[in-house]
């Protein structure tokens, strides 16, 4: 049953159906909301080198994997290498020593491997679901190309360097330029986001929610990291599944570069 639902969402993965990224998400993590964690353990942590394919990059020092993900080609996952469900657990919005986001942002040239060709930062992100919309308890960060319609709302929703309301895909979220140039980011986006909720929530906690983060480098105007906090709102339609942003297809980074 199992290796046949999973033959069925690669087909889905091809076709129209995966549009609903969050339906494909739900089912595979639907065997068990641990697997991946434990995957991680046995084939990357507990050996004395790392045992299987999926463990691109370990890190013990950073405290870090970079673990390939079983749908799409060009897509990666970074995962702490300690037991953390996820954007509810506290120590995700703890500043300290280990950047999950730098981590896999300087691991970015990956998904140009898996695509076949290099790939310009700009078509590259990073994303993390909210609670409400991820399939595994255990903190993975997705890495992958943007999709056609995150370019458009990159290049085109006039993003400044102060906190402002957007909506992409019908659904309102948040979103603000860290200016940066090269394209090394300079920030903690977890911290980003904390620093202005705590300084607004009444009962100083965080809710749930999903956060964005790809580089842009516009024709006139400041190149730098874009953020995009997405709180659920289930009343105005937002589930926080920030992987909306990305293409599992790479789509951008397979087209002939004459294209973009």
């Amino acid at each position: 049953m199992k290796r046949w639902l999973l033959y069925a969402l690669a087909l889905a993965a091809s076709g129209p159906a995966f549009a609903d990224a969050g339906l494909l998400e739900r089912l595979v993590g639907g065997f068990s909301r641990d697997s991946l964690w434990k995957n991680v353990q046995q084939r990357c942590l507990v050996p004395p080198s790392p045992a299987h394919a999926d463990c691109v990059i370990v890190d013990r020092a950073q405290g870090f994997v970079l673990y390939k993900d079983m749908i799409g080609a060009s897509h990666y996952l970074v995962i702490p290498d300690h037991a953390m469900a996820g954007v509810d657990d506290p120590r995700v919005w703890q500043d300290g020593p280990r950047n999950a986001w730098s981590f896999g942002w300087q691991a970015r040239d990956i998904v140009g491997k898996a695509v076949g060709r290099p790939l310009p930062d700009t078509l590259l992100g990073l994303a993390i679901n909210a609670r409400t919309s991820r399939s595994q308890d255990q903190l993975h960060i997705h890495l992958d190309c943007i999709s056609d319609r995150a370019r458009e709302f990159l290049l085109n929703g006039n993003i400044g360097t102060q906190w402002q309301d957007l909506s992409f895909n019908g659904k309102p979220m948040r979103a603000m330029l860290v200016p940066a140039e090269p394209a090394a980011l300079p920030v903690n986006p977890f911290s980003l986001v904390r620093q202005d909720v705590l300084g607004k929530a009444a009962d100083g906690t965080i809710a749930d929610r999903g956060v964005f983060v790809a580089y842009v480098k516009p024709a006139a105007g400041p190149a730098g990291f874009v953020v995009v906090d997405e709180p659920v709102d289930k009343a105005r339609g937002s589930n926080g599944h920030a992987s909306d942003f990305l293409d599992r297809g790479c789509k951008l980074g397979r087209a002939d570069p004459t294209d973009r």
